[in-house]
């Protein structure tokens, strides 16, 4: 175990750091041994102490599903009021005129029904990701860090939790807590899993 304020390794039994002097306080993940046998590898005293995946996945979870209904209101929205305010948006289906081309525009049939149709995509995969997430399933952490890496291109929101669902979820020791949340038995939003 390793001292967070200085990154000292620290003795067992003691109660401060020897380097800094910070108190040492035990966490309940770190006193009992890992399962199996009690000289556990130093890779699961690792994984067991750094415990970003578990701290952080709740809220991950409920930015990716924020997200997703934000997209979901965005698009009905712009199906309801869009044509109202903006010449350009014809209705679900309907042609978009693009102001480009000279003065006839760019006319591409069915191009407002295919975007609309490819948010509401998006805003259903963010939604079923933060499914995932709750649920602690197996395939949710691949899921989310593609769909972590193709946020990145959505400035400035989109960055933003692009950034924060790969520094939760991509590190080496977050897939092995990821995989451990995720066995059967595993405690699921805090509460233990029952048959």
């Amino acid at each position: 175990m390793y001292c967070d304020g200085c990154g000292t390794q620290l003795t067992s039994g003691g109660q401060f750091c020897t380097k800094c002097g910070k108190p040492i306080v035990p966490s309940a993940v770190a006193s009992s041994p890992a399962p199996g046998h009690a000289g556990a590898p130093a890779g699961a005293a690792a994984v067991s102490n750094n415990g970003r995946v578990q701290r952080n996945l709740n809220r991950l979870a409920i930015l990716w599903m924020i997200n997703g209904i934000l997209r979901l209101m965005g698009i009905g929205w712009m199906m309801i009021f869009g044509r109202m305010f903006s010449p350009f948006m014809q209705g679900w289906g309907g042609p978009v005129v693009w102001p480009i081309g000279g003065r006839w525009g760019l006319d591409i049939p069915f191009m407002g029904g295919l975007f609309s149709l490819g948010v509401v995509l998006v805003g259903v995969l963010h939604l079923v990701l933060a499914w995932g997430l709750f649920e602690r399933e197996p395939w949710a952490r691949f899921f989310g860090l593609a769909l972590g890496f193709l946020a990145l291109l959505h400035f400035p929101f989109g960055t933003a939790l692009g950034i924060y669902t790969l520094w939760v979820l991509l590190p080496e020791t977050s897939g092995k807590e990821y995989e451990r949340l995720a066995q059967p038995g595993a405690q699921v939003n805090s509460a233990p899993v029952s048959s």
